[in-house]
């Protein structure tokens, strides 16, 4: 019932008197087992599905590129805050392109971390997004096993993000059509003009470049792009 009470009195005589005013509860999935002996069971009691398209172009010259359009369909229940969720979608994403492009963890021959700061662990910014960027919900596919239908909508769509290293990949081998190309992640533009141009170098600067095994020596960063 109505106290006449502002909210600000109300939470500060709650917190003075030492009354919660949170809510908590817990649920337990139903229907979900597993064997640790024999590695067997049913862990989860649904899984989640998505896809996406993304499209990338390359400098070819300078090894950089540009992320221009990914468009998502992801599977995540009944939306439970369809702003909240469309958040944590595009979140997931960028940390996937990030994993795939540009943070490159770096050792020397001692195992010490030669990224440990922002000025050599490179993270992708605002920009760094693409310009297009379309994310819908697949609809319809409630989850009966979870409250309110829903579904995980936190940690999958990082997943999204390893469509980027494929789209370079592509792009980079129909550029180059008839050479061998070995690639891994993070495709940072340095590594990606190695695959283009690696044959072409002495053996000896080629293996200081990739690091052989000790310190690495990168090229010098030739990604910076101006942004209208």
């Amino acid at each position: 019932q109505a106290t006449g009470w502002s909210w600000r009195k109300l939470v500060e005589t709650a917190y003075f008197s030492r009354i919660s005013l949170s809510a908590h509860a817990f649920y337990a999935t139903p229907n979900i087992y597993f064997d640790k002996q024999k590695e067997k069971g049913r862990p989860f009691n649904y899984h989640v599905y998505g896809t996406a398209i993304l499209e990338a172009t390359v400098d070819c010259l300078r090894g950089t590129y540009d992320i221009d359009a990914v468009k998502i369909v992801h599977d995540l229940g009944r939306p439970l805050n369809a702003v909240v969720d469309l958040g944590q979608i595009e979140g997931g994403l960028a940390q996937g392109l990030g994993w795939m492009t540009v943070e490159d963890l770096q050792f020397d021959h001692t195992g010490k971390l030669l990224a440990g700061a922002l000025a050599n662990y490179k993270l992708p910014e605002v920009y760094f997004m693409p310009e297009d960027l379309q994310v819908n919900f697949l609809e319809n596919d409630d989850n009966p096993n979870a409250p309110y239908g829903s579904k995980a909508v936190g940690e999958p769509p990082l997943l999204y993000g390893l469509g980027v290293f494929f789209a370079l990949r592509n792009a980079a081998r129909a550029f180059r059509p008839g050479k061998t190309l070995s690639f891994h992640a993070p495709m940072t533009p340095e590594r990606l003009l190695l695959e283009l141009y690696g044959d072409q170098m002495p053996p000896d600067e080629r293996q200081s470049a990739e690091g052989n095994g000790k310190t690495r020596q990168p090229f010098p960063d030739t990604s910076t792009k101006e942004k209208a």
